[in-house]
């Protein structure tokens, strides 16, 4: 049982690693026959991320049997945190080792960096998506997202999203000692795509998740978010050249 990968795109794989770094303990990897997932919790079971990058998105794809490993959070993003989009990863294990190869290989220098990431374990369940109908969709403008996150960040660490057919539009508001925090999101103001089954929704989150995880959205153009009363939030968007990337926080009471 061997694996090596090589993909093109080094800032992305950094920028996953990065952001796993701020909310996981370990970093779950399943490589099967056709795809390559990060399928991480939180320790406290509040936000999940599912990366999947499908093998046509490789530029080498090489897999005898899948194989799942859990990897050390900090030697993983240690060994990305240099991988820039004209960097080329490559990913390398063999059956027997507790150790995952991480190669780093710049395009235009021709310079090559190598690093050794430690599993603790080797074989596990996967996880995957949730199967949870959310009342309400929405597609924004990924800037839009970031700087939403930013502003209720300085006032609360909670923040809540309210749909009502009668204002047509998403209202986020937040409340905490220095001040409160409020505005709609309607279509084209700034969203690109709004979609309810329902009349009236109302949900809390964690500001802190919301924060750990906005680094993600520097990867995208536009993403889409999904939530509905006492569910999940979803936030989720496309990885150019193919993949996606899914982050899932549990609703407050």
């Amino acid at each position: 049982m061997s694996i090596r990968l090589v993909y093109p795109v080094g800032s992305v794989l950094k920028t996953v690693s990065q952001v796993l770094k701020r909310i996981v303990d370990q970093v779950p990897i399943v490589v099967s026959l056709d795809q390559f997932s990060i399928e991480a919790f939180s320790p406290d079971k509040v936000s999940m991320i599912i990366t999947s990058i499908p093998s046509t998105a490789f530029e080498e794809y090489a897999v005898s049997s899948e194989v799942s490993m859990i990897a050390d959070r900090d030697e993983l993003a240690r060994a990305l945190k240099r991988a820039t989009k004209r960097d080329k990863v490559t990913l390398e294990y063999v059956e027997g080792t507790r150790e995952l190869k991480v190669k780093v290989f710049n395009v235009r220098t021709n310079l090559e960096r190598e690093y050794s990431v430690s599993l603790s374990e080797v074989g596990f369940e996967k996880v995957g998506e949730l199967d949870v109908q959310l009342d309400v969709s929405a597609s924004i403008p990924s800037s839009e997202l970031i700087a939403v996150i930013k502003d209720i960040a300085i006032v609360s660490e909670e923040v809540t999203l309210m749909y009502s057919s009668e204002l047509n539009g998403i209202k986020v508001s937040a409340h905490g000692d220095i001040g409160s925090y409020e505005t709609v999101l309607k279509q084209f103001q700034p969203l690109t795509y709004l979609e309810s089954s329902v009349s009236n929704v109302v949900a809390k989150y964690s500001v802190e998740h919301l924060k750990a995880i906005a680094k993600l959205l520097d990867l995208v153009d536009e993403c889409n978010i999904a939530f509905g009363s006492d569910k999940p939030l979803k936030i989720s968007f496309d990885i150019s050249g193919g993949g996606k990337v899914s982050v899932w926080i549990a609703p407050r009471s």
